[in-house]
């Protein structure tokens, strides 16, 4: 350990924020954590966090990362109920020409609430002797030095009605406070003039609702997903099994289609999705929530890598350096390599001068963050609502491919696995186009007929091999 590294500070308790503490406490001596919020001791939802309540996935590498950094925690959040998700076995999905096919993959997931996860990582974030949370604590502005060129704290003042401040020092101060970051102001009163911003908005919104597991809800089943499909189709939904028996339900519309937050609206948008399958499953299901709501969901980028200047002792990451639309389920995983990345930048530089690191970092993170915005934009642009991007002939000629590409699914089980295996992270975007499926997916314009659509029947969980079989 780096004798110059004594403490650092987190500010953000969330998922992104956490990880970050923990690779922080192999660099440093002393990590503090900073929260608005009281952190629960249990599974429960707390105020800085409301989006909780609705459907959340940790992308298989996501999963992998977590599992690293906390050895055996796949197996504690098992143990308290969490239900592995096997992709393609245990999964399906309902397209324009029928069900995603059963097919082999070593690709897990896990079907778990937000509170739960979040309080399992929690957990053993209390145990690390080097991580210390101050709960219920306000971060009024970065105590800085050098004419603002290092950040060497933080002003802290207790929620409540005690006006005091003080001074919390350290050696670097870490950005983790999601959407609501104020750091693009603090920059502005440092001298470091406007921090440049993409945002990509297809106006998504969703609403969600947990339920007792149906008895309509296949055995054979832990999360099933119907399939917006743009540029004509902007609905869609999901059901997903999580702890206690419990399932949760989301459903969600492009372009202002938001679903509605009334009993009668939710089962009615449901009922006229591609598929009815999920209104099949709940329309007589035992409701164990309200039905709740939310719409912030355009794609941001805080452009922190094109500043010409930065500050040392201070890095942005997660949703306060870019924060995507929500449905694809990609901020958490984001949020775990963004953590990665800092801990290579901060094993380079260990016995070395710290000058520059951090403007080093938030490049760095730009290349990590790279790849998951232009699978969230490339689809949103996707819908002739979205604002804020443009498409090129290229762009729109992927699109395309795309579009031809998820048609293909039912047909070809090896394509879909590729499809997850890029979803969740685990590979390039580039396996696409590897010449083979580019084979498959020209081939399936002359081999649609042998799908069968079948919108209120599920696929069985025969796995299918490399023949294009047609479903039954």
């Amino acid at each position: 350990m780096d004798a110059n590294r004594k403490r650092a500070i987190v500010l953000g308790g969330s998922m992104t924020g956490m990880l970050a503490a923990r690779v922080l406490s192999d660099h440093f001596e002393h990590v503090t954590i900073i929260d608005r919020d009281h952190l629960p001791e249990v599974a429960e939802l707390r105020d800085g966090t409301p989006q909780a309540r609705h459907l959340h996935v940790l992308l298989a590498k996501g999963l992998q990362i977590v599992e690293d950094l906390f050895p055996g925690i796949k197996a504690e959040m098992s143990a308290k109920g969490a239900v592995t998700l096997i992709w393609g076995q245990d999964t399906t999905v309902y397209m324009k020409y029928g069900w995603m096919p059963a097919f082999d993959s070593a690709i897990q997931t896990l079907g778990i609430s937000r509170m739960l996860l979040e309080w399992c990582v929690r957990e053993r974030i209390r145990v690390n002797p080097r991580i210390q949370t101050l709960e219920r604590t306000k971060v009024k502005h970065l105590v800085t030095a050098e004419n603002n060129q290092r950040v060497i704290g933080v002003q802290i003042q207790a929620k409540g009605e005690n006006t005091e401040t003080s001074a919390l020092k350290a050696d670097l101060v870490v950005d983790a406070t999601g959407r609501t970051t104020h750091t693009p102001e603090w920059l502005v009163n440092m001298g470091y003039g406007q921090v440049e911003e993409s945002v990509i908005n297809s106006f998504l919104g969703y609403a969600t609702r947990s339920y007792k597991r149906p008895e309509t809800f296949p055995k054979d089943k832990k999360m099933i997903t119907i399939q917006s499909l743009p540029p004509n189709i902007p609905r869609g939904g999901v059901i997903m099994e999580i702890e206690n028996d419990e399932c949760v339900v989301t459903l969600a519309g492009v372009n202002k289609n938001y679903p509605p937050t009334d009993e009668d609206g939710f089962l009615e948008f449901a009922r006229n999705l591609l598929s009815p399958a999920i209104y099949d499953i709940i329309r007589d299901a035992e409701p164990i929530s309200n039905i709740y709501g939310y719409q912030r969901t355009e794609n941001r980028w805080r452009h922190y890598e094109r500043l010409t200047q930065w500050p040392d002792g201070f890095v942005v990451l997660g949703d306060a350096a870019c924060a995507f639309n929500p449905v694809y389920g990609q901020g958490m995983t984001t949020g775990a390599l963004e953590a990665l990345e800092l801990n290579k930048v901060l094993t380079e530089y260990t016995g070395k001068n710290s000058t520059g690191m951090t403007k080093s970092f938030q490049s760095r993170l730009a290349k990590v963050i790279e790849t998951p915005w232009l699978m969230a934009t490339g689809e949103d642009l996707r819908y002739p609502g979205t604002e804020g991007g443009k498409t090129s002939w290229q762009d729109r000629l992927v699109q395309k491919y795309i579009e031809r590409f998820i048609d293909a699914m039912p047909l070809y089980p090896e394509i879909a696995d590729t499809f997850v295996q890029v979803m969740n992270l685990i590979t390039s975007p580039t396996a696409l186009f590897q010449p083979r499926i580019l084979l498959k997916v020209a081939s399936s314009l002359f081999n649609r007929k042998k799908v069968i659509a079948k919108p209120s029947t599920l696929p069985t969980t025969e796995v299918k091999s490399q023949s294009p079989t047609p479903l039954t």
